[in-house]
């Protein structure tokens, strides 16, 4: 069988796509790059939102339309399943796979030639009101650590120089198994080799136990300084209706603690524009958060109700043209934001590794921080390596650098 393989949504989703299409290698099958090609499909969805749901929908009825059969991975499964289509002729070339279903393999599958994904855990421990992944993923089921660690050695010795660990709460890892992310990236870093961990997204909560245990492992030169602490809103009030289980205060001071241990991490935080209820004050406090606490990256979403969920029925729905404001003004401050953060670089030299083509004859690397480097028309034999690099420019979301000789 020959496959061709799309995906899409968080990173849990990128690296449970690559396991399956990884264990179908080993059964001898050949992915192969165009639809073409192909005599079946595997596509990784995502539902995160409503309006992503029914394009996950289109697309997947797209690809019955080219294959045989269409192999459906991803969060759709268990949000819809076959529900989510019409007719019973739909539902007979397509088979389901479930998250809970997906076993890890030897095989790397679709990961970027340098990159690779390990989804060390399932679900969380999170009630959002507004969440559909929680009624997709369920409560917080987390992976083997040896199995976690002999996949993550497997990836290391085919190469990878990037390998992201990944789950809807990377900080909850473990507490259903007695044992917790800090032993586990402990038992990572005796893997030997040149490469970089980036740990996935963490909630205030959920980071809260073990923050100093967490900031002694990241000044491991393996370990990206970045961190990714969802905001979601700088009110208090919006917070309590989301049921989030922080305060902005506490947000902002767990965010402090690492920018004073480490001044050139990468924050990366997540805001949702009009959720129900929010008024302008709420809308202005999440803006003040963003200045104060100045994330190099925001994801900016706007609210988009969920059927099954309690947010989709809260009185007090905010009219999609205001949503589209508050999320216009969110973006363009996030991008002022970065541009500031990134213009400190211009002129400094720093190690990176080059890990992927970018657009237009340019190469893609990334600082230590997890800052992305674009080198212009560089040659391509130093994709894997790792080079010094001279910034010569910044963007709202990248650098501009060349590499050079020391």
């Amino acid at each position: 069988m020959r496959f061709y393989v799309e995906s899409y949504g968080c990173t849990m989703n990128q690296g449970e796509t690559q396991m399956i299409a990884g264990s179908f290698e080993e059964e001898g099958h050949e992915i192969v790059d165009s639809l073409e090609e192909a005599d079946k499909a595997l596509i990784g969805t995502c539902v995160v939102i409503d309006k992503t749901e029914q394009r996950m929908i289109r697309r997947i009825e797209e690809l019955q339309e080219e294959v045989s059969e269409v192999i459906v991975s991803g969060c759709l499964p268990s949000v819809e399943g076959p529900s989510a289509f019409d007719s019973p002729s739909e539902k007979e070339d397509l088979r389901f796979i479930r998250p809970d279903e997906v076993e890890f393999t030897s095989r790397s599958g679709i990961d970027s030639n340098f990159i690779g994904t390990v989804p060390i855990a399932s679900g969380c421990f999170g009630d959002c009101s507004y969440c559909i992944t929680k009624l997709a993923r369920g409560h917080l089921v987390s992976r083997c650590p040896d199995e976690i660690k002999r996949r993550f050695e497997e990836l290391v010795e085919s190469g990878k120089r990037e390998i992201r660990i990944t789950c809807q709460d990377a900080a909850l890892y473990g507490r259903d198994i007695s044992t917790d992310l800090l032993d586990l990236l402990d038992r990572l870093l005796d893997a030997e080799g040149d490469y970089r961990i980036r740990v996935g997204m963490m909630n205030v909560d959920s980071l809260r136990d073990i923050t100093e245990g967490f900031i002694e492992m990241m000044k491991y030169e393996r370990i990206y300084s970045f961190l990714h602490l969802p905001l979601q809103s700088g009110s208090d009030r919006i917070l309590q209706k989301m049921r989030r289980k922080y305060t902005v205060e506490e947000w902002k001071k767990m965010t402090a603690r690492f920018r004073d241990e480490f001044p050139e991490l990468t924050l990366s935080t997540d805001v949702i524009a009009g959720f129900p209820g929010e008024n302008e004050e709420d809308f202005q406090m999440t803006k003040e958060a963003l200045k104060e606490a100045k994330p190099d990256i925001v994801n900016v979403t706007r609210f988009s109700p969920r059927r099954g969920t309690e947010a989709a029925k809260m009185p007090d729905q905010i009219h999609s043209k205001e949503k589209k404001r508050r999320s216009k003004e969110l973006t363009d401050l996030r991008f002022r934001i970065s541009r500031q953060l990134n213009e400190r670089y211009v002129g400094k030299e720093s190690s990176a590794l080059v890990l992927e083509k970018g657009k237009n004859d340019t190469l893609k690397a990334r600082m230590d921080n997890y800052k992305v480097v674009v080198l212009k028309k560089q040659d391509e034999d130093l994709i894997g390596e790792r080079v010094d690099v001279k910034i010569r420019g910044a963007e709202d979301i990248y650098l501009w650098g060349e590499s050079i000789s020391k």
